[in-house]
């Protein structure tokens, strides 16, 4: 199997059903993901509500573009993670999600520190998600790469 891209365009095609209550089920090509509306808004809270999945797509494309990289710089890693903070804010027009905060954190050997690093800039600079979202929200990445044996 390849790490080169395959095409040059991809199309995604998501579809949601509403629950009858207060949330929706989205149907992808991989499975199903349950999504409800927070309890502040009136909901049931039953589900991660649009905003966290909004957030969690950024942090999975954060992670996955990190692993594109890492495979073709062949970095060995121990273990990631990634955290996603989000405001939502109330103006004139409703509300609006104004910044958005990254951080990517990377444990590897010390001999894998520098190619670790540079999988790191890789995936900050070319998540194709926090890319699309940069012109319209403000989204602040960074990263920390360790070693395990760091204390």
């Amino acid at each position: 199997m390849s790490n080169e891209a395959k095409s040059d365009s991809l199309t995604f095609n998501v579809s949601l059903r509403w629950d009858h209550s207060t949330g929706a089920e989205a149907f992808t090509k991989a499975g199903a993901i349950r999504l409800d509306m927070p309890k502040d808004f009136g909901g049931l809270g039953r589900y991660p509500c649009p905003d966290e999945v909004f957030l969690s797509a950024l942090g999975g494309c954060m992670i996955t573009t990190f692993i594109y990289f890492q495979r073709r710089l062949g970095a060995k890693i121990d273990g990631m993670e990634v955290s996603v903070d989000g405001e939502v804010k109330l103006d004139s027009g409703g509300y609006r999600i104004t910044n958005i905060k990254i951080k990517l954190k990377v444990l590897a050997e010390s001999p894998e520190l520098e190619k670790v690093t540079r999988c790191a800039k890789l995936a900050i600079e070319y998540c194709h998600l926090t890319r699309s979202i940069k012109p319209a929200i403000a989204v602040m990445t960074e990263y920390e790469v360790i070693s395990p044996n760091h204390s």
